[in-house]
């Protein structure tokens, strides 16, 4: 609670300066797929066996080590959300159609348990590359996964200084390291040679020295986020981005690019592409629109498409941001090209393009002139003799359907509508 308070504290009393501490726009927060350290073209079943080391802890490793690559949402999560994110989580999402990380199909450890008793074979002998080889085409598999565990513990005590003197603290730590090797059955070259460390450590003092971790717990998560890092060297894995829109300045269209920011926010991606559209539509040349749109496209993986519009963008204003997500859409379809490699093919999203959708994004919205205590009429038709449909208060807000010279015939609630004078009017 102290450091709330003082973190609250901190954020009233640091002077606000708006060129320093630009108040940022609204953001998409979206899981994207992003590429493996190593990727592997060609493979698409392997085997992976026991890791060697003590064995109370290499099969759960190995275990780890499969769900990860079974896993096909890796790297997606719930994320926080309130003041400081206290709130209650929401659930991660990705928009990306088709993404999946479990590219790879791994043979069952059943499969795999039969085939070695049947040869007589312990996963320690499976070293040579010759056996790895002939073991692997009785699997049916074009590449096979061995490695090793070592991993060493230590608990050591020490003081801290607490108000009237000191108290006693107790830390556990742990660090564990698997060597990883991938060999193609084929042809026996290793595909991939490498090593993770994880260094855990814990340390409590005083009375919540019980709360204290175990080594065994300690070990547990280091062997959960090694199989998490194999996983990710070799396939594809989620990261959780973020992409700060360009508010729309342009008086004409300020409320229209404040819808689709705020639907665009709300990831709700064809509400806000068919608004940023219509914008498009009317002003072309508008270089935070296209790099909008260009947003919209990457968030949902169109790379190709998001380059496109990046580029334009790019084109017309020498801007950082523009420039670095051109660059990050180039890799992007590189990405592309080496999943399909990998047999992995991401669907494009195809946004709403219909007449019917982008004239809907392309209607406008007005504010009824006055007070509240006020009432102006809307006439049945464009003609001040004309009977009244209805009488409304200053400051309502309707959306225009029709422009007809000095009027404009504006839907009203339970589905009627009727002409209003553009003089009683103003853009909200």
């Amino acid at each position: 609670m102290k450091t709330l308070f003082a973190a609250a504290l901190l954020l009233i009393l640091t002077p606000f300066n708006p060129l320093e501490n630009p108040v940022p726009y609204k953001k998409m927060r979206v899981f994207v797929l992003v590429p493996p350290e190593q990727i592997l073209t060609g493979i698409e079943r392997i085997a992976v066996l026991d890791f060697a080391g003590r064995r109370r802890h290499v099969r759960e490793l190995t275990d780890n080590v499969i769900s990860q690559l079974l896993e096909p949402r890796r790297g997606i999560h719930d994320l926080p959300s309130g003041l400081f994110g206290l709130g209650r989580p929401r659930e991660g999402r990705t928009l990306q159609e088709g993404a999946a990380t479990n590219t790879l199909e791994v043979i069952e450890r059943g499969q795999l348990d039969r085939v070695m008793e049947e040869q007589s074979l312990q996963a320690s002998e499976m070293l040579d590359d010759e056996q790895v080889v002939s073991f692997g085409q009785l699997l049916g598999v074009q590449a096979i996964m061995t490695g090793n565990l070592t991993y060493t513990t230590d608990q050591a005590r020490d003081t801290r200084r607490v108000s009237g003197g000191t108290e006693s603290c107790l830390k556990r730590s742990v660090s564990a390291t698997a060597r990883v090797r991938l060999i193609s059955t084929e042809t026996g070259t290793i595909l991939v040679s490498t090593t993770f460390t994880i260094p855990l450590e814990e340390r409590k003092c005083g009375d919540e020295r019980g709360s204290l971790a175990s080594m065994e717990v300690l070990l547990n998560r280091a062997l959960i986020t090694i199989g998490e890092s194999v996983a990710n060297y070799i396939t594809p894995h989620f990261e959780l981005r973020e992409f700060e829109l360009e508010r729309i300045s342009t008086r004409e269209y300020r409320e229209r690019g404040e819808t689709a920011a705020e639907a665009a926010e709300d990831l709700d991606v064809n509400e806000a592409y068919i608004h940023y559209w219509a914008i498009y539509s009317d002003d072309p040349y508008n270089p935070k629109v296209l790099y909008n749109i260009g947003v919209l496209h990457e968030v949902v993986g169109n790379y190709h498409q998001a380059r496109d519009f990046y580029e334009m963008a790019v084109q017309l204003r020498d801007e950082n941001r523009y420039e670095e997500a051109l660059a990050r859409t180039e890799r992007g379809v590189a990405f592309l090209d080496a999943l399909a490699e990998g047999g992995t093919v991401l669907a494009v999203h195809e946004f709403p393009s219909s007449a019917e959708d982008l004239s809907r994004a392309q209607l406008m919205e007005v504010r009824v002139r006055g007070r509240s205590e006020d009432r102006i009429p809307i006439l049945m038709l464009p003609d001040q003799a004309s009977d009244v449909v209805a009488r409304v208060p200053g400051g309502v807000r309707f959306t225009v359907l029709q422009q007809a010279g000095d009027w404009l015939l504006v839907g009203l609630p339970g589905g009627r509508q009727g002409y209003i004078q553009r003089t009683s009017v103003e853009s909200p």
